[in-house]
């Protein structure tokens, strides 16, 4: 194989890829990510969350096997992993915001950490890109849960990943703020180079994403 036909073949790649996969609560799962394409994961909230975590190697399996980009993070070295994860955006239940930082100091910690000097400017785009120039200078404590879901949208966005995991962003959000969440989480999907992975008990969620959607096998209690 030449190098060009190589490349090429890597570019076509699943990014996100589950083969009989079994946690607690659901078993035999299969799912596979495509470049550009949008899946929305159907099913009780517990049991989307899980398969995310699975997937970035926080929980393993109880049988099956798990992929990103080709590579199980779980079984990779730390520094190998880290790697692996940093083309990989993430936004977890509820999002996850350090509480002891303002809206604005959750997107520069990360920003900062990994030697970006310019990020003040990524922090800024990414907020304008959710339409949040002034909110962020306060903590999450202060601020709506619509706002603070799109906050941690923008974080899990920062470094422009390939693959976006995001679980169960409408929960407890109104029609209106979930309404507009959807539109920016849709808009950020369909730019180039971009895919997404998205959980949620939500049907509705699937066709407003415009998204194929495919149901989490869910064993009997």
């Amino acid at each position: 194989m030449t190098a060009a036909a190589a490349t090429a073949a890597r570019a076509d790649s699943p990014l996100a890829e589950v083969s009989g996969l079994s946690l607690d609560g659901l078993a035999g799962l299969d799912l596979v990510v495509d470049p550009g394409q949008i899946l929305h994961l159907h099913g009780p909230a517990e049991a989307g969350g899980a398969v995310l975590r699975a997937l970035v190697g926080l929980e393993r399996p109880l049988s099956g096997t798990v992929r990103l980009f080709g590579e199980d993070p779980a079984a990779l070295p730390r520094r190998a992993t880290a790697s692996l994860l940093s083309r990989v955006g993430w936004l977890p239940h509820r999002g996850a915001l350090l509480a002891n930082l303002t809206l604005r100091e959750n997107l520069l910690l990360p920003l900062e950490f990994h030697g970006h000097g310019d990020a003040a400017a990524r922090c800024a785009a990414a907020l304008a890109r959710f339409g949040l120039e002034e909110a962020p200078d306060q903590r999450p404590e202060f601020v709506t849960l619509a706002v603070r879901r799109r906050v941690a949208l923008a974080r899990a966005v920062l470094f422009d990943p390939a693959l976006l995991l995001v679980d169960d962003p409408l929960d407890d959000l109104e029609e209106d703020p979930a309404r507009a969440l959807t539109a920016a989480l849709e808009a950020w999907a369909r730019e180039p180079g971009h895919s997404l992975l998205v959980t949620s008990p939500d049907l509705a969620l699937a066709a407003a994403l415009g998204a194929r959607r495919l149901s989490i096998p869910v064993t009997p209690a």
